[in-house]
C-alpha cells in the first residue's frame, strides 16, 4: 500500500535529499585543502585518507546503532540528530587545529561526523520506501545523487574559502546548510508524522517499550542495543549478503574516487589547488547528473535489473580506472576531467540502485535494519580504502596505479558477487 500522496514525494524528497547532502559534504569536506591542513598540522599527504577512513570507521560503528534508532525515534528524528553530529563534527575538526592537541581533536570531529552519517541511509530509505512504488531505482538514486552533489560544493567552497579566509573557515557553510537541513526536516516532520507508518511504529515502540519492562535485565538491554541479531539475520539472506559484498567490492574505489581527486590532481598532473577542486566538481557533478540515469535505465529497461546495472557499471569503472595510466603529467585538463567524470559516473553511481535493492530484497528485516545491517559492510570497505591507501601509494610510488589497482579488482570481485545475488534470486525478483 502507498502510505504518501504524490503530493508529499517532492518535500520528501527534497529533505532525504538535503541531509544525505550535508553528511557527504562533511565527509569530504577537508579533502580539497589537504595540503594546506598538513602544512599547519605538520602531516604527510596522504593523511586525508586517514581522517577519511575514521569518518567511515565512525560510520561503520554507528550501522551497529542506526537501525534501532531509527525504528525508535522515527525517520524524521534520526536526520535531525545526524545533522547535530555533523555540526559538532565539523566544528570540533578544524577549531583546534592550530593548537597542541589538533591532530587529536580534527580525527574526534571526524569521528562524530561519520556517526551523524550512519544515521542518514536507513532514515531516508524508510522514508523513500512509502512511495517507492514498485520501481524505485529513480527515487533512490535522486536521493543519493545528493551526496557528489555534496561534494560538488566542497569542491568550491573550501578552495575558496581556503585562498581567501584560510582552510578553518570552510567549515561555515557547511554549518549554515546543515542548520537549514535541520529546519527542512522539522517543516516536513508534521505530513510524516501522519503517515501509517509512522503512527505503527510508533505504537511498535510503546509495546517494545512495556515488554522490556517486563523483561528487563542487563543481558537484554545488552541484546537490544547492539542488533548484532539483525546483522546474522542478514547474512542468512543470500541475495542480501551477496549484494553487500559486492558493495564491499566497490566501495574503495568510490572512496578513493571521492577523496583523492584533488591530491591526485595536484601532485600528480601538476595541477594547483584551484584546478584540481574543479576537477572534483566536475567529475562529482557528473555523478550527480549519472545517478538518477542509472536508476531510470533500470526501472525503464525490462531487460535491466538493478543489480545488473550495478554489474554493468562495475565493469566500466574498472575499464576507466585503468585508463588513468595512460594520464601523463600536465594533461590537458578537458581530457582529465572527461575520464575522471566517467570514472565518477561508473564508480560512485552505483549507490541508488544498491540503496533500493537492499530495501527491495529485505525480507523479513525492516528497512531500516536490513540497511544498516547491509551497510555495516559497506563502511567497513569504506574505511579501509582510504585508511590503506598511503600504503599502497608508498608502495606503488604513484596515484594512477593505486587508482588502477581499486577498480580492476574491485569490478572483478564485485561482478562475481552480483552473480551470486542473482542467482539466489532466480524468478523470485526482477530488482
Amino acid at each position: 500500500m502507498r502510505l504518501l500522496t504524490a503530493r508529499s514525494r517532492i518535500p520528501v524528497l527534497l529533505v532525504t535529499m538535503s541531509t544525505q547532502g550535508v553528511a557527504g559534504w562533511a565527509s569530504f569536506f577537508l579533502s580539497p585543502a589537504t595540503r594546506e591542513a598538513g602544512r599547519m598540522l605538520d602531516l604527510p599527504l596522504a593523511w586525508i585518507g586517514w581522517q577519511i577512513g575514521t569518518v567511515y570507521g565512525a560510520t561503520l560503528v554507528g550501522c551497529l546503532f542506526a537501525g534501532r534508532i531509527v525504528a525508535r525515534r522515527g525517520a524524521s528524528e534520526s536526520l535531525q540528530l545526524a545533522m547535530l553530529l555533523t555540526i559538532a563534527g565539523a566544528v570540533v575538526a578544524v577549531a583546534f587545529a592550530d593548537e597542541a592537541g589538533g591532530v587529536l581533536w580534527m580525527f574526534v570531529g571526524s569521528s562524530l561526523i561519520g556517526l551523524g552519517y550512519a544515521l542518514t541511509n536507513p532514515a531516508s530509505s524508510e522514508m523513500l520506501l512509502l512511495f517507492a512504488g514498485k520501481r524505485g531505482g529513480l527515487l533512490f538514486s535522486l536521493k543519493q545523487s545528493s551526496v557528489p552533489l555534496g561534494l560538488v560544493v566542497a569542491g568550491i567552497a573550501t578552495p575558496f574559502c581556503t585562498q581567501n579566509w584560510g582552510w578553518q573557515t570552510c567549515v561555515i557553510p557547511l554549518v549554515v546548510a546543515a542548520c537549514g537541513s535541520i529546519g527542512l526536516v522539522q517543516l516536513g516532520k508534521g505530513r510524516f508524522a501522519r503517515t501509517r507508518a509512522e503512527q505503527e511504529r510508533r505504537a511498535r515502540s510503546l509495546n517494545n517499550g512495556r515488554t522490556q519492562r517486563d523483561k528487563a535485565s542487563v543481558a537484554n538491554l545488552v541484546s537490544n542495543l547492539v542488533p548484532w541479531r539483525g546483522i546474522v539475520a542478514f547474512c542468512r539472506i543470500p541475495s542480501l549478503f551477496w549484494l553487500a559484498m559486492a558493495s564491499v567490492s566497490l566501495s574503495p574505489l568510490q572512496m578513493i574516487v571521492m577523496g583523492y581527486t584533488s591530491p591526485f590532481a595536484v601532485e600528480a598532473l601538476g595541477y594547483n589547488l584551484v584546478a584540481a577542486g574543479l576537477l572534483l566538481s566536475l567529475s562529482q557533478g557528473a555523478t550527480f547528473v549519472a545517478r538518477p540515469l542509472w536508476g531510470l535505465a533500470s526501472d525503464r529497461c525490462s531487460f535491466l535489473s538493478a543489480r545488473g546495472t550495478i554489474a554493468l557499471l562495475a565493469a566500466a569503472g574498472g575499464v576507466f580506472s585503468l585508463c588513468l595510466l595512460f594520464l601523463p603529467r600536465g594533461a590537458n585538463f578537458v581530457i582529465a576531467a572527461l575520464l575522471f567524470a566517467l570514472l565518477a559516473a561508473c564508480a560512485v553511481g552505483w549507490n541508488g540502485l544498491y540503496m533500493m535493492s537492499l530495501a527491495r530484497l529485505r525480507g523479513r528485516l525492516s528497512t531500516g535494519e536490513a540497511t544498516s545491517s547491509a551497510l555495516f559492510f559497506t563502511y567497513g570497505a569504506c574505511f579501509l580504502g582510504p585508511f590503506l591507501f598511503p600504503f599502497f601509494l608508498r608502495v606503488l610510488g604513484d596515484f594512477a596505479w593505486v587508482f588502477a589497482l581499486y577498480g580492476f579488482c574491485g569490478s572483478v570481485c564485485a561482478v562475481f558477487c552480483l552473480r551470486r545475488s542473482l542467482a539466489s534470486t532466480a524468478g523470485a525478483y526482477r530488482v
